[in-house]
């Protein structure tokens, strides 16, 4: 009995800490090619900058986003981080809800102690 307890206890630590890891591990910012998370992903870490020229594949194809938390994508309609822009915190799952889908040419994602 007490053999299970213990291995109880190191396997809650052991998956705990893989999850952790796995937050950590994972893209800050990713952008898809269609609505609901679907199509080719663009992934991001902290402090990337991505800017797509016209006839680029991503320029104006970015449909849904998800933002990990403590993060921030500021995407622009221009190419090098000109023109309009929104700061976007969260999952969007339909970028057409905010007239930003297939807009984005340019974006940078941020971080708080990632």
């Amino acid at each position: 009995m007490k053999r299970l307890a213990i291995l109880t206890a190191v396997a809650s630590v052991l998956c705990a800490d893989g999850a952790s890891a796995q937050y950590n591990d994972g893209p800050a910012c990713i952008m898809f090619e269609h609505a609901n998370f679907r199509g080719r992903a663009l992934e991001m870490e902290a402090d990337d900058v991505v800017s797509f020229r016209g006839g680029q594949f991503w320029n104006d194809r970015v449909s849904s986003v998800i933002v990990r938390r403590g993060c921030t994508l500021v995407a622009y309609e221009d190419t090098q981080m000109e023109g309009r822009s929104i700061e976007i915190r969260r999952r969007i799952r339909n970028l057409a809800d905010g007239d930003w889908n297939d807009r984005i040419s340019s974006a940078e994602c941020t971080c708080d102690d990632y």
